[in-house]
């Protein structure tokens, strides 16, 4: 059987990869912070028997040094990093910025995935695939950057981490090791999409729902998304090793 470790799964794309790969037959380990509430997770678990549940703090160093002596033994088919933290859009404004928000941006979208990687880089070894997927975005791609100039510690932590993987791919490619980076696209992980058209949304998503509305702002469902980026992963090959590639298979600039 394959196996598969994906972090961030108690809901949106993550809980979708968990779905989508169980169902496939695969063996799913699915991390998050906190599993006891995580009850989408649990209860996708107990109906499938192919999922078991993991606590993992990617941006605390120490967890992630604690869970990898955990899990010390396993093979690992496939390595799937989709934790990642936005943050509060506030605290990533000019002449807002916050200096505690930058550092947990950095921690657990760049560093967490990275010292995650070398810890797990023995059980990747031991599977048969050996493959790494990293979920990157459109937003930490400097080439497509757009106005307005916002969210600045998650743009940059995104962007760190697409430099760290194209590190990675070169490192690893002389071990046999595949290293992917994908992005997942506009996805919906909030049901805007599913809102009755007199309901405004969460107030802090409003703005969002009339751009939504509007037709500028393409959101698709994490179904979809990830149906995508499961066909470009089962594609990936040694080959395309740190590349850049969009959900439906477009390349992407750096």
């Amino acid at each position: 059987m394959a196996t598969i470790l994906i972090t961030g799964t108690n809901r949106g794309i993550g809980l979708e990869f968990v779905r989508q790969y169980a169902a496939s037959g695969w063996d799913v380990i699915a991390t998050c912070r906190q599993p006891a509430a995580a009850l989408e997770l649990r209860a996708l678990a107990a109906a499938t028997g192919r999922v078991s549940i993991e606590t993992l703090d990617q941006a605390d160093p120490a967890d992630v040094a604690a869970f990898a002596a955990r899990v010390a033994e396993l093979e690992l088919d496939i390595l799937l990093h989709n934790a990642a933290l936005l943050g509060p859009g506030e605290a990533q404004l000019l002449g807002r910025f916050d200096a505690a928000a930058f550092d947990a941006h950095y921690r657990t979208n760049a560093l967490g995935p990275l010292l995650l990687t070398e810890a797990l880089l023995p059980a990747v070894e031991r599977g048969q695939l050996r493959k790494i997927v990293f979920l990157g975005s459109a937003a930490g791609s400097t080439a497509m950057l757009q106005p307005p100039a916002n969210l600045y510690g998650y743009r940059g932590s995104k962007a760190a981490l697409h430099l760290m993987v194209r590190n990675l791919s070169i490192d690893l490619k002389a071990r046999g090791i595949t290293v992917a980076l994908v992005n997942p696209g506009l996805v919906d992980t909030r049901g805007l999409l599913d809102l009755p058209p007199d309901d405004p949304g969460p107030p802090d998503l409003a703005h969002l729902v009339k751009l939504v509305r509007a037709g500028l702002v393409p959101l698709i469902r994490a179904a979809d998304s990830v149906t995508g980026m499961r066909l470009l992963i089962d594609e990936w090959t040694l080959e395309r090793t740190g590349q850049f590639v969009n959900y439906d298979g477009q390349a992407l600039p750096w």
